[in-house]
């Protein structure tokens, strides 16, 4: 895994296209856990309790730590009066 960049060193097109790819993976993300979650319900719901049943929990901390990610973007493009 590579090291994070600092925000406050790039360039305000470097920090635009990194909002831009942030907000992209936070959506998709999102929706795919929603679609995993939908999902995982309808399996206990015909088939009862089994793995699936928790499987979006496991999630749960990717899906925190996106929300963090694009947060922390997009505050620095605030900061820097970007929008």
């Amino acid at each position: 895994m590579k090291k994070t960049d600092n925000l406050s060193e790039l360039t305000n097109d470097e920090l635009l296209k990194k909002l831009k790819t942030a907000k992209t993976v936070y959506i998709l993300f999102f929706i795919i856990f929603v679609l995993l979650l939908i999902a995982c319900l309808y399996l206990t719901a015909i088939k009862g309790f089994s793995v699936f049943t928790i499987l979006p929990l496991s999630f749960i901390p990717l899906l925190i730590a996106n929300i963090m990610s694009y947060g922390k973007v997009k505050e620095e493009a605030r900061s820097r009066n970007l929008f």
